[in-house]
């Protein structure tokens, strides 16, 4: 019954950060100009420390930005329509054993920032 009751604890951990992730990422600047490669990196940080500038103490204990797949679908100008944020490749440990979603939890947002394409 612990097992379960703490692998439902994480596994909603995650979901909660994830859709902050793809919340924060669906009204804030796109980076254009870098590939979004600024702007992946910003939602990431939202995901696991809860603030774009990072952190040094994950929401969710082993959490790593690495984790956290940024993804979105353009139109054909580049300028994103959606945003879905994901979490690969991370176990956690309940008590006799290891749990592992792939690619979940998953949020999906409609882009409503601004593009900037310089």
């Amino acid at each position: 019954m612990y097992q379960f009751g703490y692998a439902f604890f994480v596994y909603n951990q995650l979901q909660s950060a994830v859709r902050t992730g793809a919340r924060y990422g669906s009204t804030t600047d796109f980076d254009g100009g870098s590939g979004g490669s600024n702007f992946q990196g910003r939602v990431r940080n939202v995901v696991v420390y809860g603030s774009p500038t990072g952190g040094s103490v994950a929401h969710v204990k082993g959490l790593a930005t690495s984790n956290v797949n940024v993804v979105w679908t353009a139109d054909g100008a580049g300028i994103p329509q959606t945003i879905t944020v994901s979490i690969s490749n991370f176990s956690y440990y309940a008590v006799f054993r290891t749990f592992t979603a792939p690619n979940k939890p998953r949020a999906t947002f409609l882009y409503l920032g601004q593009f900037i394409s310089g």
